[in-house]
């Protein structure tokens, strides 16, 4: 298996918070998705609990797993600041280890697109599916490739999005891509402008799942998806959806 990939971008636990902080739109929908399964859940990749703490408040049983001990440091710290009983796991999703059984599993804001190799996707797959109690839910979170996107040229950077800094300062967000075809993989620079000048950048390479091969690699992995919508809104996925969320039990037998 190749080593994840791009992990230094989340060594600033700290700013990350800051930086997702605004958004919200997907959380009703795994908050929605927690309730029905009534616990226990486990998120794979939770960083700084921007999920897995409403979800606590909501007095479902949650568990977060990252492999970064900073942000599983800054997600423990607000967890303790509201008292809420959140167990934190540090660990690679490639091996989920725990004596628990989870009624729902979930993998939010396209986290599993930092497995780069097959190797690694069936592994993560395996993983959670043995960490599920039977009848349990996995939900996998990618983006649904678009062309525009993929072809967009190097050398044509352009805004990606403004987020406040932690002093409140504005930031715009200056992205360069780059597809590599073969790997199926999405490279992102991202540069941090303030007032025109780059304070901070970050580097992000993201492996493209397509829809059909997505659904075959479940299939590898001894799932069934029961159910596939197009965004957090539940809308029927097409080939314009914007996500990929699959909704994927065990098979019997696998």
């Amino acid at each position: 298996m190749k080593p994840l990939a791009d992990l230094a971008v989340y060594d600033d636990a700290d700013f990350y918070d800051q930086e997702f902080t605004a958004r919200t739109h997907d959380i009703p929908f795994f908050l929605d998705q927690a309730l029905r399964a009534g616990g226990p859940v486990l998120e794979v990749a939770c960083g700084t609990g921007r999920i897995t703490l409403p979800i606590a408040r909501a007095g479902v049983e949650v568990t977060g797993l990252d492999i970064m001990p900073s942000m599983l440091a800054r997600a423990r710290r607000r967890a303790q600041g509201e008292h809420l009983p959140v167990e934190w796991l540090e660990q690679d999703c490639r091996d989920i280890r725990s004596e628990r059984r989870f009624a729902l599993v979930f993998s939010a804001a396209n986290a599993m697109q930092h497995l780069h190799d097959v190797d690694s996707v069936l592994a993560f797959l395996t993983s959670a599916r043995n960490a599920l109690r039977p009848g349990g839910t996995l939900i996998l979170d990618v983006f649904n490739p678009a062309m525009a996107k993929l072809c967009r040229l190097p050398e044509a950077p352009y805004h990606h999005k403004s987020v406040t800094d932690q002093d409140g300062a504005r930031l715009d967000v200056r992205a360069t891509t780059g597809y590599d075809a073969a790997a199926q993989v999405l490279r992102f620079t991202l540069d941090y402008l303030r007032d025109g000048v780059c304070v901070r950048t970050k580097n992000v390479s993201m492996r493209c799942f397509f829809p059909e091969e997505l659904l075959a690699l479940c299939r590898l992995a001894g799932l069934d998806v029961v159910q596939r919508y197009g965004d957090y809104d539940r809308s029927p996925f097409t080939g314009t959806s914007p996500k990929q969320l699959l909704l994927c039990r065990p098979r019997t037998g696998a």
